[in-house]
């Protein structure tokens, strides 16, 4: 029997129940926090006293279920929204999927509403930006979970920034739905040739490794080196018609790292490749949805577009950030027009705007155009399309180019 091919419909099929109606038009909001004591801005460790095991103890009253690995608190989950903990106890919160960005505020506040009397009891502080504020990686803890420790020894053999992100970043991602297979490839493809634009537009990083950061977007020059076979653009992708099955054939013909076996437990698997270890077996819907989960191209499917570009920003700004990418993905006209402006990229084009705004900043050209035109032209697209609140909140992104600023000058302003 052909496994192969029957995995190869098992993921396509499973992409394929990710379809939506158009009327849906939801959105998700991730966004990942670090939190640190407020007078020496270190991180705080998952098992220290009060560190982020009592902090999810506290937040649990608020929340309908605990997660727990191994016998330690490491999640918990209610109706829209969820918190979950990254390598180094980066707190996240996941929120909807949500029509209109006011629930996702909605939500948020909710959230901060509880935190953060457990937080000043503590002393602490949520810090939000797209890299530890003071801790160096190698003085950091991983939470409880073995999926780390087998995820960290694998990436420091296939690169050098493997432990930068998992311990030391966080971000922002946003999610759209898709409403046919075609719709997902505009989708897919529009977002990734966008990433160099977002990452800049969203860049909230003036520290590395607790020293100043010169350069832009530092978490692009992380994941740049991290994996080939799980980061940056999916291989390929802008070079051919790429959909549901190109994806699939992306994830079967790549290392897994570990799999999960009946009872939950991690099983390190290193670099051999998924339709190796499923040669012999079907994939199970459980399976799949571990096993996409392991990939992190700035570019995800899942049942649903994840873009996974941007720094993590304070609420106000992500609400911007969330309503630009709303009014750009999902108005038909607007992909097809960008679409058709950018037909002719290509992996390496992206590549090379990656490292223009990396190393130029304001000065960038991606694309043959200045970034902050292409910046200022998006946002616009995207009020076009938005309602007159969500209008207002996209602007405070269009405020901040205006100026030839990003967060992350502000933060240097500000002596942050």
């Amino acid at each position: 029997m052909d496994y192969y091919d029957i995995n190869l419909n098992k993921l396509i099929d499973y992409f394929k129940s990710g379809i939506k109606e158009e009327k849906d038009k939801s959105m998700g909001l991730e966004l990942e926090h670090f939190i640190v004591k407020a007078d020496t801005m270190e991180s705080v460790d998952y098992y220290e006293e009060n560190g982020i095991r009592d902090i999810l103890k506290l937040l649990s009253p608020y929340f309908e279920k605990e997660i727990y690995k191994d016998g330690n608190l490491i999640g918990l989950v209610k109706d829209k929204s969820n918190i979950t903990l990254e390598p180094a106890s980066q707190l996240e919160i996941s929120i909807g999927p949500f029509i209109d960005t006011l629930d996702i505020l909605e939500e948020y506040n909710y959230f901060l509403l509880k935190i953060k009397p457990i937080l000043k009891k503590f002393d602490y502080k949520m810090i939000y930006a797209g890299y530890q504020p003071k801790s160096k990686v190698d003085d950091l803890n991983l939470i409880p979970k073995k999926r780390y420790e087998y995820m960290l020894d694998y990436f420091s053999k296939v690169g050098l920034h493997g432990k930068n992100m998992m311990k030391g970043s966080a971000s922002a991602q946003v999610s759209v739905d898709y409403f046919s297979e075609e719709d997902f490839k505009n989708k897919f493809r529009l977002a990734n040739i966008l990433s160099p634009i977002i990452s800049f537009m969203t860049d909230n990083t003036n520290i590395f490794e607790g020293e100043h950061y010169d350069k832009n977007c530092v978490r692009v020059e992380i994941w740049n080196d991290v994996d080939p076979d799980r980061s940056m653009i999916v291989k390929g992708a802008l070079n051919k018609e790429f959909g549901f099955s190109e994806y699939s054939e992306y994830i079967l013909n790549s290392p897994a790292i570990l799999i999960e076996d009946d009872n939950g437990n991690s099983v390190y698997t290193k670099d051999k490749k998924i339709k190796d270890i499923y040669n012999d077996r079907e994939l199970s819907k459980k399976d799949i949805e571990h096993i996409i989960s392991m990939f992190f191209p700035d570019v995800r499917l899942k049942n649903y577009v994840e873009i996974r570009m941007a720094d993590c920003l304070p609420i106000d700004y992500a609400l911007s950030y969330a309503s630009i990418i709303k009014g750009i993905f999902y108005s038909e006209e607007v992909v097809k027009l960008l679409l058709d402006k950018f037909e002719d990229i290509k992996d390496i084009d992206v590549i090379k705007a990656k490292e223009e705004v990396v190393n130029k900043g304001y000065d960038a050209k991606v694309y043959g155009f200045d970034i902050k035109d292409l910046m200022l032209n998006l946002i616009e697209l995207a009020k076009d399309h938005l309602c007159h609140e969500e209008k207002d909140r996209a602007s405070l992104f269009y405020d901040l180019i205006k100026m030839e600023k990003t967060l992350k000058i502000l933060k240097d302003e500000r002596g942050e």
